[in-house]
């Protein structure tokens, strides 16, 4: 798949010729390549600066028409393979949470961009089912030591009303997995990176009153940061929240980690103390 923006020129300045795009009609023909009409004032400046018209087109060729056609034909049985996929694995998704109770399902597709409205339909259902005066988000592929980030609350008293304690700042990025085209500044106000932070009840019960009106960005964290930027939380900041796949002595979280990854890291810090490393020890 491909998501990104495509931007043509004419070489040819003396024939540049400025049109009213609002005039323009665009057809993308319903294929896999969408073509859209930016309105006055609807990019950055740095987008535009220079542009006086558009006039161009673009040529791509089909390398592999043979593979092509062949994909082609077999979408619809691939259609049907994935739709079954989808049911089988609905499926076990229900049984596990009605086994264990760890899952909370929200009417939003999964994809990538929508992870932002999934995490406000979370924090509605906590609001409406649970009771709380912090609440740690993370994600399902990181290390947590639940037991240090108690110790740490108590040792630091980090708790109160207007509270978020995470590792917070980062840049924009205009390109790759995490490019941002929503966001017109160069830099995010100030985010906490996904694998763990800790945010106090009053912030969770602010985000889900205000989860309909609440604009998502490419990300959730990035988005979090955003909508923070609107309420001015006390913030903590704490490097023992790891942004980077890497182990730590003392870390409250690590990102990036398989099932066997985890279950390792979980059986040396039972074992030693330290999901790091595990000193030999005397006989």
């Amino acid at each position: 798949s491909f998501e990104g923006t495509i931007v043509w020129e004419s070489q040819d300045l003396q024939g540049l010729v400025s049109r009213n795009l609002h005039k323009v009609t665009v057809n993308d023909g319903g294929g896999v390549l969408r073509v859209i009409t930016a309105g006055e004032g609807a990019l950055p400046h740095e987008f535009m600066e220079g542009v006086e018209g558009v006039a161009g087109g673009f040529i791509y060729t089909i390398q592999e028409g043979d593979a092509l056609l062949k994909n082609l034909h077999s979408r619809p049985r691939r259609l049907l393979d994935h739709i079954s996929n989808l049911h089988e694995e609905d499926a076990l998704l229900e049984e596990e949470s009605s086994l264990y109770d760890d899952i909370v399902f929200v009417d939003v597709v999964d994809t990538y961009r929508n992870v932002p409205a999934k995490l406000l339909n979370f924090y509605k259902w906590t609001v409406e089912t649970t009771s709380f005066d912090l609440l740690l988000k993370t994600d399902d592929d990181c290390y947590i030591d639940l037991e240090a980030a108690f110790n740490r609350i108590a040792l630091k008293n980090l708790d109160g009303p207007n509270f978020w304690w995470g590792k917070l700042n980062w840049a924009v990025d205009r390109t790759g997995k995490w490019q941002e085209l929503e966001y017109p500044s160069p830099a995010y106000p100030a985010f906490a990176c996904g694998s763990g932070y800790v945010i106090s009840r009053d912030i969770v019960h602010w985000l889900a009153g205000n989860s309909g009106r609440l604009k998502t960005y490419q990300g959730e964290d990035v988005s979090m940061g955003i909508w923070m930027a609107a309420i001015g939380p006390k913030r903590y900041q704490d490097s023992l929240w790891l942004c980077e796949k890497t182990c730590e002595t003392g870390m409250l979280s690590s990102p990036q980690y398989s099932p066997q990854e985890l279950t390792q890291l979980w059986k040396l810090k039972e074992l030693c103390g330290d999901p790091c490393r595990c000193e030999a020890r005397g006989g």
